[in-house]
């Protein structure tokens, strides 16, 4: 989590990232997401952010601006060999959506892919 100490939010008052709400659709959390959307567009480390939420699970809080309900359905669109936009920059597997670690010509399927394919 290097991307931290860069990230645009560091000196803010944690409680604008998480709301007292759960419940997404609520004013609560659509203030807060509206008060957070500036300071996240704004914020050089901010698809690392939404990649460690992703990568983590986190059901709770707006990371990169980003609600639960967005992560899951960011999750599920993985899922189904649908890169997000912002998270997904690397190259990844268009059969099982698994993002390259390496450098990768986007559109190559992984080893698994491949060895799957030739079965």
């Amino acid at each position: 989590m290097g991307w931290q100490k860069n990230a645009a939010c560091r000196d803010t008052d944690p409680e604008l990232f998480f709301p007292a709400s759960d419940d997404d659709t609520s004013v609560l959390v659509a203030r807060h997401r509206i008060a957070v959307a500036p300071i996240c567009s704004a914020c050089p480390v901010a698809t690392g952010c939404l990649r460690w939420a992703l990568d983590t699970g986190q059901d709770h809080g707006l990371w990169a601006a980003t609600t639960p309900t967005d992560r899951r359905a960011i999750r599920r669109a993985r899922l189904a060999g649908t890169p997000d936009p912002v998270a997904d920059t690397d190259p990844m597997c268009p059969a099982c959506a698994l993002l390259f670690p390496m450098p990768a010509v986007d559109g190559d399927l992984c080893s698994r892919c491949t060895e799957r394919n030739a079965a």
